[in-house]
């Protein structure tokens, strides 16, 4: 079973909006929040013009070794 251990709401120009962080472990200051934030919004906008594939909504998961990254993108 997966557990979530950060939310961040990042809003379409790459700013933080919200974060949450939902266990103990590995907590990070304000400043490695918001770095994480602007970078995987970075990676996401640029994958998307990157894609030889047109319509490509870019980067939606990153898997590493310890945690898994999503990019849930909302209509409104």
């Amino acid at each position: 079973m997966a557990a979530i251990y950060s939310l961040y709401i990042i809003n379409k120009s790459g700013g933080l909006i919200f974060y949450k962080d939902y266990g103990s472990k590995g907590r990070m200051d304000t400043n490695d929040s918001l770095r994480v934030a602007s970078l995987w919004h970075s990676m996401h906008a640029i994958s998307q013009q990157l894609s030889p594939i047109n319509g490509c909504s870019g980067i939606e998961l990153l898997e590493a070794d310890t945690f898994d990254l999503h990019c849930f993108q909302s209509l409104t």
